[in-house]
């Protein structure tokens, strides 16, 4: 059952703004940035302690050329009021809807169902440069994985030179989340192994689910700031090089919110196994729920900026990304 701190208050809020939050808000960034990938996104991020040793095995697994290790998470009470759990790492994991996706003259048709985790705080060769590393990503289309999300999982490596992206079934199909009554909401992403929409049953390991609600931000153990902070480190590519996916806030349509409940990673948060991850088995019963987290969400305008060298993309990261 899912245990909430501040649940009246988080019912309030929820019902004054699920439709605000729920309606996908325009690209007002493209007209800007004519030449990097632009997108409205609808996601919702948690915030997960992980167990370091995990954390460390999934972003090793992801990327086993590299030479990759853990930062130590900074005691800055700008981003943890109430500072990060010891023996910890931040993992950001999200599900939402990204809409309007231009780049250049191209311009994506529909919108994606997207999903990812990243272990934050990732040092490249010894660097004390803090990145996000992914251990899994997920796609698929408004109506499912096929055929709409094959291209997209093609594509994102190879023509936006982003991270891989697996083929995903999300729920529900289209909307960023669903509410389950009661103030509550849900969204989950799936790994699409071996889809199989026509004849019957298909594989779908659990990749993670959120289960949530909204709380005022005076209840959230992180700050706006802090939620800002991990969602725009830069992103580290299997190429050893690093994009700057930012994401602003600042759009009048926005209406950032935040979040607590219950994140489940499946067999498809981290590895390649289809019974089981590192994220998985290192929760407390090891059935991958991670139980009270906090959460951040809102419509946001992204810029995919170009790929760069690791350390000049954390010198360079937006400070208007906080705001």
């Amino acid at each position: 059952m899912l245990q909430l701190r501040s649940y009246a208050l988080g019912l309030l809020a929820s019902l004054s703004t699920l439709t605000q939050v729920n309606a996908q808000c325009a690209n007002n960034v493209a007209v800007y940035n004519p030449n990097a990938r632009t997108l409205s996104a609808n996601n919702t991020w948690f915030v997960v302690p992980v167990p370091k040793a995990a954390a460390l095995t999934a972003v090793q697994e992801a990327y086993p050329l590299l030479n990759v290790s853990l930062l130590d998470v900074p005691a800055d009470t700008t981003l943890f009021p109430n500072g990060f759990p010891a023996g910890q790492q931040p993992a950001i994991v999200n599900i939402g809807l990204s809409s309007d996706i231009r780049m250049s003259a191209l311009q994506i048709d529909g919108g994606l169902r997207t999903g990812q985790v990243y272990i934050t705080y990732v040092s490249l060769n010894g660097s004390p440069s803090p990145l996000a590393a992914q251990a899994s990503g997920y796609i698929a289309g408004e109506n499912g994985p096929l055929p709409q999300g094959l291209v997209p999982t093609v594509a994102t490596s190879l023509l936006f030179g982003g991270n891989p992206a697996r083929l995903g079934e999300f729920s529900p199909e289209g909307p960023p989340y669903q509410s389950e009554g009661n103030g509550i909401l849900s969204s989950q992403a799936k790994w699409a192994l071996l889809p199989n929409p026509i004849s019957g049953p298909g594989v779908y390991p659990e990749a993670f689910d959120f289960e949530f609600t909204h709380i005022p931000a005076s209840s959230s153990r992180y700050t706006a700031k802090g939620f800002k902070y991990l969602i725009n480190l830069p992103q580290l590519l299997p190429t050893a090089q690093c994009q700057r996916s930012a994401y602003y806030f600042t759009n009048a349509t926005a209406n950032p919110v935040f979040s607590n409940g219950n994140v489940t990673f499946g067999p498809g948060a981290d590895g390649s196994s289809a019974t089981t991850s590192a994220l998985m088995a290192a929760s407390a019963d090891g059935s991958g729920i991670y139980a009270d987290v906090d959460g951040f969400g809102g419509c946001a305008q992204s810029v995919g900026n170009n790929i760069q060298d690791c350390d000049e993309a954390s010198a360079q990261t937006d400070p208007n990304t906080l705001n």
